[in-house]
Order: structure tokens, then C-alpha cells, then sequence
């Protein structure tokens, strides 16, 4: 008889980026498979108001989409404009330019990306720290130098947005956000749990992490203006 799979979830887990761990000490991949069938699940709906108190106080964000008025012809593409009068971003990191996967650490090839690239500044002026925020997953988080990867530096780099973002995906979820969201939408992310971990106990063990909530849309096209004006930059991924 075989026993029944369940996610486990981390009761304390790190609510924002603080200190990136360096790639070396990260061995497992979020990528691997394996079927399961999900238990039944409760219903609630979703709202960032009852939900934990470790979520952002930012407004729920909003899902960026195309202009919806017809072209006749294609036009060029415009990077959007700087967030702050006078800031604008990188090039590699603005959208669509990025494309990156999510589920493995930055290196070179993943993006592609040169390693002076990676070391530049991630804005223009360079600022101390960036706000951003994943599709639209209601967590906003903050990203600041990291010495291990950025020594002697004040700004945050092109390297420090990427591995932020990565390691955000993998923060553990609290029951309480978990049971936030609606029965649909807790099937959708029990099967990417499943998916992702497939049979491996150790993965299985770790419990859902936020990145089980994008569906499978794990490529980063880069970074664009935040909808709000919360003073944070939105990840577009696919």
C-alpha cells in the first residue's frame, strides 16, 4: 500500500533576501519529476490582507500585459521609463532582454551573460538596494550588495539582482499562505510542488517554496516598471 504524499511547510520561513549564499553551496536543482495526485484541498480566497503577516504591506501587484490597441505594424521596442526621474536599468536586466531560468543559479550561459557584465552596476546612478517583485506573487522583496559576489562595492550589481531573484524562489511558504489561497489555485501550485520535487525525499522535505506558485513559468524576460508606486520593479516572466 503506498503512502500518501503531502507538502510540509516551513513555519519561519525568511521573508526577504538579506545575504546570498554562494552558488557552491547550493547542490540541489528545483528541476526534477515525478506524477503524484494531490490530497483534497480546502477552499479560501486569496487576499494579501488575511494573509500572513510576514507578506509585504505593498498594494497585491498587478499582472503586466501588453498594450491591447491594434498596430497595424510592429514597433520597435521602447525600454520603459526609469521608475525614479533619472534611474534607469541596466540593459541586460530590462525586459525582454534577460531570459533567464528561474529554476538554476546565474552562471554565464544561464543567463548570457559575460562576467563584466554581471559585475556592472544594475542601475544608472548605482543605488544601494532595489525593490522587486516576481509575475505577480504578492511577496516584494529587497535587494542589496552582496560582498561574496560584489567585493568593495556599495551598489547592487547585475549579478546581486539575478541571484536575489533566484534565491528568493526558493524561500520556504508558510502554511498560512499556503491555505490563503483558493482551492483551484492550491491544486495548481500542489502539482508543481510535485512535479518539481517528483521522488526525491530530501526536495520533498523542504516543503512547498514560493516558486511552486509560477505555474511553470519559470523564465525571467527581465525587469519593467512597476504598475504601482510602491518604489519596486517587476520581474515579467514567462
Amino acid at each position: 500500500m503506498s503512502k500518501e504524499r503531502r507538502a510540509h511547510f516551513n513555519q519561519d520561513p525568511v521573508a526577504e533576501v538579506r545575504s546570498i549564499p554562494s552558488p557552491a553551496s547550493s547542490t540541489s536543482s528545483l528541476a526534477s519529476h515525478g506524477p503524484s495526485t494531490p490530497p483534497p484541498l480546502p477552499s479560501a480566497a486569496f487576499s494579501p490582507a488575511n494573509s500572513s503577516s510576514s507578506l509585504s504591506p505593498y498594494p497585491h501587484p498587478r499582472v503586466y500585459t501588453p498594450s491591447p490597441i491594434p498596430q497595424a505594424h510592429a514597433l520597435p521596442y521602447i525600454p520603459p521609463a526609469p521608475l525614479i526621474h533619472g534611474v534607469h536599468l541596466h540593459p541586460a536586466i530590462i525586459a525582454p532582454n534577460l531570459q533567464y531560468d528561474l529554476r538554476f543559479l546565474p552562471t554565464q550561459s544561464n543567463p548570457h551573460l559575460s562576467p563584466a557584465i554581471l559585475a556592472q552596476p544594475a542601475s544608472s546612478p548605482p543605488l544601494p538596494n532595489l525593490g522587486l517583485r516576481v509575475g505577480d506573487l504578492p511577496w516584494v522583496f529587497n535587494v542589496s550588495p552582496d560582498a561574496g559576489f560584489s567585493p568593495g562595492k556599495a551598489c547592487v550589481t547585475v549579478q546581486d539582482v539575478l541571484l536575489a531573484i533566484h534565491y528568493h524562489l526558493r524561500t520556504a511558504v508558510k502554511s498560512a499562505e499556503y491555505e490563503a489561497m483558493g482551492k483551484s489555485r492550491k491544486g495548481e501550485i500542489f502539482r508543481q510542488f510535485e512535479h518539481r520535487v517528483g521522488s526525491d525525499p530530501v526536495q520533498r522535505g523542504k516543503g512547498l517554496r514560493r516558486i511552486d506558485f509560477l505555474n511553470g513559468r519559470y523564465r525571467a524576460q527581465g525587469l519593467i516598471r512597476a504598475h504601482s508606486k510602491d518604489g519596486v520593479w517587476d520581474v515579467v516572466i514567462h
